[in-house]
């Protein structure tokens, strides 16, 4: 680490309390998804960046997706952060020990939702922004970050529409998302497949005049199971667990004394970087064709309902080996790890956008009551942010 880089360091480290007051102030703004109204902790972003005399955009969506652009920098090659605003709802506000929005800090705990899923991410890099441009670093490129809507449920309104709409056009991405500030260069993606059964209705007291969608399905998920607990774990990545299904939603019939004519599943697929979604669309339409010509009276159809393409970055990226370079500087892994969940990286990856993962916190805090993230985690971080930009994009001496 140079002079110029622990400058910016020892800067973020005499400002940890403001780092933490930032986060507690967006803890404290209400951006459950649905409905993902992110204006309050936008506007409590734009503030920040207005201190720092930094300039920036901000994108609304349908009124309420509000999303924030703001780079420092000119010319050369565009760096992105980007981490989201929204959050999923508190749940059973019964199983929290502790103020959801409100909380004070525990030691160098911070309690709340979003304060690890995703807003301790956003913090560190607003911060990171805001510690080059006080310290007065002239980077040979642009830092651009970006405080996004709408992430939790599917992008749609953030990132997706940013990028459809020319708003980002980044040549590299870090995703500050959950990963105690270690490199995740691969997730999977996902599949929602909804299976539909169809039968003929009759008196439950002859059944024989009818078709049970119901029981023809179950004979059909009995099957897929077999096949799919036998198959997925041979399908295995060195950064992800193994391929994964889950039987997630079951709907059918209309009341006992009635043979059901139609059921219907929907059933999650968790694909590996390598699967593709034709092949397991042939895979399950395979299945289907086998079950009814096995099974009489079978009528079983499918379709795509929901489709997360996953993300996957070769290590030989500049930006991933400049990234582990970095974070190990922390004591953090010197190798790339994979990403367990799904993020909004995978809309820059699926464009062929060198993307990493690479934010504070511990994943099992997320979407959980009493969600937490230490300070410390997300001081650290906005420094890994800030040597990032200044490694990748250099600056003037």
């Amino acid at each position: 680490m140079n002079s110029k880089e622990r400058e910016v360091c020892e800067y973020l480290e005499e400002r940890s309390s403001e780092i933490i007051e930032l986060l507690q102030m967006m803890v404290s703004q209400k951006s459950v998804n649905p409905p993902g109204d992110t204006t309050a902790v936008a506007d409590v972003i734009a503030e920040k960046l207005d201190s720092y005399q930094i300039p920036y955009k901000e994108i609304v969506v349908k009124d309420i997706h509000k999303s924030i652009i703001s780079t420092i920098g000119e010319g050369g090659k565009n760096l992105l952060f980007n981490a989201h605003m929204d959050t999923v709802p508190i749940g059973d506000l019964n199983k929290w020990t502790v103020d959801p929005f409100n909380e004070p800090l525990h030691g160098d705990i911070l309690y709340g939702r979003g304060s690890a899923d995703d807003k301790g991410g956003v913090a560190a890099m607003v911060m990171a922004i805001c510690a080059l441009k006080s310290c007065g670093i002239e980077l040979n490129g642009r830092m651009t970050i970006n405080p996004v809507a709408d992430e939790e449920t599917g992008g749609e309104n953030g990132v997706k529409y940013l990028l459809d709409n020319n708003y980002i056009n980044p040549d590299m991405v870090v995703v500050g998302e959950i990963t105690e500030n270690n490199v995740a260069i691969a997730h999977k993606g996902l599949i929602w497949f909804k299976i539909v059964s169809k039968g003929k209705t009759a008196h439950a007291s002859s059944p024989w005049d009818g078709v049970n969608a119901i029981s023809k399905m179950i004979k059909f998920l009995n099957r897929l199971e077999r096949y799919y607990e036998i198959e997925l774990p041979k399908r295995t990545d060195p950064l992800t667990s193994s391929a994964t299904y889950n039987i997630g939603a079951i709907e059918g019939g209309v009341k006992a004394n009635v043979v059901a004519d139609s059921c219907t599943v929907i059933l999650d697929r968790r694909i590996l970087p390598d699967e593709t979604l034709q092949d397991n669309v042939d895979e399950l339409q395979d299945m289907v064709d086998q079950f009814m010509r096995d099974e009489p009276n079978a009528d079983i159809s499918f379709e795509v309902i929901n489709y997360s393409p996953s993300l996957k970055t070769s290590p030989d990226e500049l930006l991933v080996k400049k990234s582990l370079e970095v974070v190990s500087e922390f004591g953090r892994n010197t190798n790339p790890v994979g990403y367990q969940q799904s993020c909004d990286g995978r809309y820059f990856s699926n464009r062929g956008i060198p993307t990493v993962v690479l934010g504070p916190g511990i994943a099992s805090e997320a979407h959980t009551p009493d969600e937490s993230i230490n300070v410390n985690d997300v001081l650290e971080c906005a420094k890994i942010y800030a040597l990032l930009a200044m490694r990748i994009l250099g600056y003037k001496e």
